[in-house]
């Protein structure tokens, strides 16, 4: 068995902290996109922003899953 370093740790500290910010932005994401929106707005541009903020959404769980996921070496 090797020893752990600070980088194990840190690693894990920085992974967990994303995905703590991936599900509160699940989570909140209509009073994030109502945010970004005029006090009196339609349907039509409350749609508009929810597709813009979709992606960037998706992209951030994919950055979790993938370097949760991946294989580290020992």
């Amino acid at each position: 068995m090797g020893r752990i370093s600070g980088l194990v740790p840190s690693r894990f500290l920085t992974l967990l902290a994303h995905l703590v910010v991936v599900i509160t932005l699940f989570w909140s994401r209509d009073s994030n996109i109502q945010a970004c929106l005029p006090l009196t707005f339609t349907p039509e541009e409350y749609e508009k922003q929810d597709i813009h903020a979709l992606p960037a959404v998706t992209e951030m769980a994919l950055f979790v899953s993938v370097f949760g996921l991946k294989k580290k070496p020992f």
